[in-house]
C-alpha cells in the first residue's frame, strides 16, 4: 500500500505534540468518520460541500494532503453550483485509497496501539 497518501512527517510531529495515544485515537476516528463520507443518494451540493469543508482541516492536520486538497476542490464546486458527480466518484476512490493507507501505516508501524 502506497504512503504517499499519508504524510508520515506530519503524523511523527502531531505524535510528538499529543502523543501516539492520542494520535491513534483521532486516526481511527477519522477512518470512522471517513468510511461513510460522500455517500447517500440524491443529497444535495450544499451536504457535500459542508461535509467536505468538515474534512479539510482534518485531513490536511492527519498528514492526508491529497485528500484534503480534494476536499477543498469538491467544497469550491459545490459552492459555485458545479456537478459534482465527476468529483464525487474521485473523491470517493481517493477516500477509499486513503484508508487503506491509514491502515496499512497503522498496522506496520509504532502507531499500532
Amino acid at each position: 500500500m502506497s504512503h504517499s497518501l499519508v504524510d508520515r512527517d506530519a503524523l511523527d510531529e502531531l505524535t510528538a505534540v499529543i502523543g501516539a495515544e492520542k494520535l491513534v485515537g483521532l486516526l481511527d476516528r477519522f477512518v470512522v468518520s471517513l468510511t461513510t463520507a460522500f455517500e447517500g443518494p440524491d443529497r444535495a451540493n450544499d451536504d457535500y460541500g459542508r461535509e467536505a469543508h468538515t474534512l479539510v482541516s482534518m485531513s490536511g492536520m492527519l498528514g492526508c494532503v491529497e485528500l484534503s486538497r480534494a476536499c477543498r476542490g469538491l467544497e469550491e464546486s459545490a459552492k459555485a453550483g458545479d456537478d459534482l458527480t465527476g468529483s464525487l466518484i474521485d473523491l470517493r476512490t481517493l477516500r477509499d485509497r486513503t484508508i487503506a493507507a491509514l491502515r496499512d501505516l497503522r498496522a506496520q508501524t509504532r502507531l499500532s496501539a
